[in-house]
C-alpha cells in the first residue's frame, strides 16, 4: 500500500494526497518544513483537513515521484500525540472524509449546545431524552406499543454486540481479520 499518491503533476506544480495526515496538523507542519529545509520545492502547503501536499518551484521542474518517495519516509517517521505511528498498518485506513467532517460538524454543534446550557448538558445527555419522550408521546398517543423495525432491531443488535464486546472488536482491529481492507494477516 501506497502511503502517498500523486493527484496531479506539472513540471512546476506536484500535489499528493497522504490520507495518514488528516487530523495530524502537527505532523503537517513537520514535515513541510522539512521538505522546505531540504529545499525540493520553493513553495509547500500541507493541508491537515484534507491530506493534501502541494509543492511548488518557480525555477525548476519537481520530480513528483522522487518527492513522493521522499514524503512517504517523512509520514512512515512520524508520531501522533500518544507516540504512536500516523501511518496505519492494520488495514484500518482511518477516518473518510465525509466521517471527518459530520464528526467535526456535530463536536461543534455538541461545543455551542454545551456553552448555551453552561455546561450542564450536550447532545449526548439531550438527544436520548429527546428521543425517550418523542417514543412516550407516541405511545400514549396511540395507547399501542409498536414493534421496532426490523433495521432498527439490526442496528441495536449490532451496536450492543460492540459495546458489551469491545475487547474482542479491538483485538480483531489489531489483527487485522475480518474487515475492508485487511488481507487476514497479522
Amino acid at each position: 500500500m501506497a502511503v502517498a499518491q500523486i493527484v496531479h503533476e506539472l513540471p512546476w506544480r506536484v500535489r499528493l494526497r497522504v490520507p495518514d495526515l488528516v487530523g495530524h496538523p502537527a505532523a503537517c507542519e513537520r514535515i513541510a518544513e522539512a521538505l522546505l529545509s531540504e529545499s525540493v520545492a520553493d513553495r509547500i502547503r500541507v493541508r491537515p483537513s484534507t491530506g493534501s501536499v502541494l509543492l511548488e518551484a518557480e525555477e525548476r521542474p519537481l520530480d513528483a515521484k522522487a518527492l513522493r518517495r521522499r514524503l512517504e519516509e517523512l509520514v512512515l517517521r512520524e508520531r501522533d500525540d500518544e507516540g504512536r505511528p500516523i501511518v496505519q498498518r492494520d488495514g484500518h485506513f482511518g477516518p473518510t472524509r465525509v466521517a471527518s467532517v459530520v464528526a467535526h460538524s456535530f463536536a461543534r454543534i455538541n461545543d455551542d449546545v454545551r456553552e448555551a446550557l453552561d455546561g450542564r448538558a450536550d447532545l449526548g445527555s439531550l438527544l436520548p431524552v429527546f428521543f425517550f419522550t418523542g417514543g412516550a408521546i407516541e405511545v400514549l398517543s396511540s395507547r399501542k406499543l409498536p414493534a421496532p423495525p426490523w433495521f432498527n432491531l439490526l442496528w441495536w443488535s449490532i451496536r450492543s454486540f460492540m459495546t458489551f464486546n469491545t475487547e474482542a472488536v479491538e483485538e480483531e482491529r489489531r489483527n487485522g481479520n475480518g474487515h475492508a481492507g485487511g488481507n487476514g494477516h497479522a
